[in-house]
């Protein structure tokens, strides 16, 4: 039997900081396997196969991490809004010279809060050598763990980096883009779990169920398939 696991779940199983398995799957959503269903405790919650996932994983090229805009010239190099400077990593010269932190600087400039301020050679290079350490050091993934803040810390400190950003255009152009390609494969595995659910409970199909207690009330019909009652109000509606 398949092991099936939250995005959550699957990124402690496969070495990737919290949250950041979300951002890969919107950045290159034809590379990772569809949901196959979601926790009967939290429906929100999609579930995956963990094989599929490490297969996925097996397939990263090294450019996969770097799909922000790297903000750098033709020359590569990365343009201070602050001074004029220009360098391949801001984040030393901001705390150096300005005095300030990556999220001050996206705020005092009004950037997205995931707007990169490294070239992306620069993040690459970073990114090869991190995957190297690991792969030499296994346990350095256990370190970085246990080095990491709280998760309530973490959820603040996004909030907190979001507030200044949620308004601008760029942000919400790309949080529709996510939307319009995660969207759909959520509903098509809500509608596998409705449809498998009808047939546990002796129908052919999640129509025919419907159809076959619409004499019960919403309550009763609901408790006889073994779904909500708003399921079943849903879809007596998309009947008629």
């Amino acid at each position: 039997m398949t092991q099936q696991v939250t995005r959550r779940e699957a990124e402690a199983e496969l070495g990737y900081a919290p949250g950041s398995l979300k951002t890969l799957m919107q950045q290159s959503p034809g590379r990772w396997p569809a949901p196959v269903g979601r926790q009967d405790h939290h429906p929100r919650a999609l579930l995956y196969d963990l094989e599929a996932l490490r297969a996925a994983v097996g397939t990263r090229t090294a450019d996969v991490r770097g799909k922000r805009p790297d903000g750098a010239d033709p020359d590569g190099l990365v343009t201070c809004l602050s001074c004029g400077r220009r360098f391949r990593s801001l984040g030393p010269h901001l705390g150096r010279v300005h005095g300030m932190s990556a999220a001050d600087y996206r705020a005092e400039h009004r950037l997205p809060a995931a707007s990169a301020l490294m070239a992306r050679s620069t993040r690459q290079a970073l990114s090869a050598a991190r995957t190297g350490a690991m792969e030499q050091d296994p346990e350095i993934i256990a370190r970085m763990r246990a080095a990491a803040l709280p998760a309530e810390e973490l959820a603040r400190r996004s909030a907190e980096a979001r507030a200044g950003t949620d308004s601008l255009p760029a942000v919400r152009a790309a949080r529709a883009r996510g939307a319009a390609r995660t969207l759909p494969l959520a509903q098509a595995a809500r509608r596998e779990q409705i449809e498998q659910t009808a047939r546990a409970a002796g129908y052919p199909s999640m129509a025919e169920a419907v159809e076959a207690t619409r004499h019960l009330s919403v309550g009763a019909a609901a408790t006889r398939i073994g779904v909500g009652s708003s399921t079943i109000k849903r879809w007596r509606k998309r009947a008629q």
